[in-house]
């Protein structure tokens, strides 16, 4: 049993009501195979046909002079263009979809950077509380390394003492701070 679109059941006309049903009746699966050539969901395909009709009702007084063939490709051009309409439609969605997907992404790529940066932060400043807990010289041979961005050779000149010296000083130090670090996350 087929069921006639609702806008058919309410055209006034008694006349035009009758020849769209009988258009409909005789169509309406050509133009479904055609909508279902261009698209690929069900739902859309019967809303193409649908919209087709309408389309076609609007052209009532044109088609009805129409002879068969001609009939035949008018509905199925009628369909066709339908169809590409919903799929430009469509194709509009999906690319402002995309867009707002990117936003979302760049805006939870910005919210990622905060935190990692908060975190990048918090641990420096664990890092940097844990240097004040160093005896003096390691103390100063990483603040010159670190701060003043200094190399091996330019801290032992600055603090008179062999580049071996603060190699090993450095070496030390970043144990102890690792140490460290170690105990804060296992407190955590």
């Amino acid at each position: 049993m087929m069921i006639m679109p609702v806008f058919i059941q309410m055209i006034e006309d008694p006349v035009d009501q009758e020849w769209m049903t009988e258009l409909y009746t005789q169509y309406h699966k050509l133009m479904l195979v055609t909508a279902d050539y261009y698209l690929d969901n069900y739902m859309d395909v019967e809303e193409v046909v649908n919209d087709s009709f309408l389309a076609l009702y609007e052209k009532i007084d044109r088609i009805r002079m129409l002879e068969p063939k001609t009939l035949t490709s008018y509905i199925i051009t009628t369909v066709r263009n339908t169809a590409f309409g919903r799929m430009r439609k469509q194709k509009l969605i999906n690319r402002h979809f995309l867009y707002l997907s990117d936003y979302s992404m760049e805006t939870i790529a910005a919210t990622e950077d905060v935190e990692r940066t908060a975190e990048s932060r918090d641990r420096l400043d664990e890092v940097r509380r844990i240097i004040n807990t160093l005896s003096e010289k390691e103390q100063s041979v990483i603040r010159l390394k670190i701060e003043m961005e200094l190399n091996d050779k330019e801290i032992a000149e600055e603090l008179d003492v062999s580049p071996e010296v603060v190699r090993q000083t450095i070496s030390r130090a970043r144990k102890h701070i690792q140490k460290a670090l170690l105990r804060e996350e296992v407190r955590a």
